[in-house]
């Protein structure tokens, strides 16, 4: 991953650190490369590296021993992490105990709507390719999801693009863009019709609405998520409060 000196330094190498403690990458126990390691594989100074290893001790995913090094000690507070399974629904239902399999709905291309163009910092009109899907808990509905993505990402054709491919995935393997960092407002609503028809629920049922965009190293909006969750069998936490990035609207 390569730096981008726009945003300051150590938010990136604590954002990307974060996301290899999530992803399995350092795996509780694991002790990690060296300050002088990782900033020589970041191309950073040391001072950054022992910064953003600060943000992760205070998060309480990682702890330092004395004459010896660092160790991951809090993976599963990462994966349960309000941030990380609202990007990866199906991680989410895993780690609640259940199987979780996807049906896509649609998969098109068309024009940006006006929040659409806002939300991915394109032009009004311009093409997104749109991906509506529900994700499935032991074979009942949990999530609605709707991912709209700036098509000029792509490069194949919409025929050759697999949409049971969680996000994270779907965008590493068709755009060659790594997810590093969202914005994401999260509600109570009244669902529609179309809604309560996917998640199979009855009349006058709230439902949670997550709306998100998320970003690579650049800053570049990769997708606009609106989301509703529907079920009863999952649960998540927060360790998002003490990252310098998380930022309210």
């Amino acid at each position: 991953m390569a730096i981008e000196r726009h945003v300051p330094v150590a938010e990136q190498v604590a954002i990307l650190l974060h996301g290899r403690i999530a992803d399995g990458t350092y795996a509780p126990g694991d002790r990690l490369p060296s300050e002088a390691e990782l900033a020589d594989e970041l191309a950073v100074s040391r001072g950054t590296v022992r910064s953003a290893l600060a943000v992760l001790a205070t998060a309480g995913l990682i702890v330092r021993r004395q004459g010896d090094g660092t160790y991951v000690t809090g993976v599963m507070s990462a994966e349960r992490s309000l941030m990380h399974v609202m990007w990866e629904f199906t991680r989410a239902i895993e780690l609640s105990g259940h199987v979780p399999s996807i049906r896509v709905v649609s998969l098109q291309q068309r024009p940006a709507t006006e929040k659409e163009a806002a939300a991915l910092n394109i032009g009004l009109g311009e093409q997104v390719l749109s991906v509506l899907r529900v994700i499935h808990a032991d074979e009942r509905p949990a999530f609605l999801s709707t991912n709209v993505h700036p098509a000029n990402l792509f490069t194949q054709a919409i025929d050759q693009l697999d949409g049971t491919i969680e996000m994270r995935r779907f965008l590493q393997r068709y755009c060659n863009r790594e997810i590093v960092c969202g914005d994401m407002d999260v509600s109570a609503a009244m669902p529609s019709a179309e809604v309560r028809d996917a998640l199979s629920l009855g009349a006058n049922v709230p439902v949670l609405l997550v709306e998100s965009v998320f970003y690579d190293a650049d800053g570049r909006p990769l997708v606009l998520s609106t989301s509703y969750y529907g079920g009863d069998k999952l649960s998540f936490h927060d360790v998002r409060r003490s990252y310098p990035w998380a930022k309210t609207r």
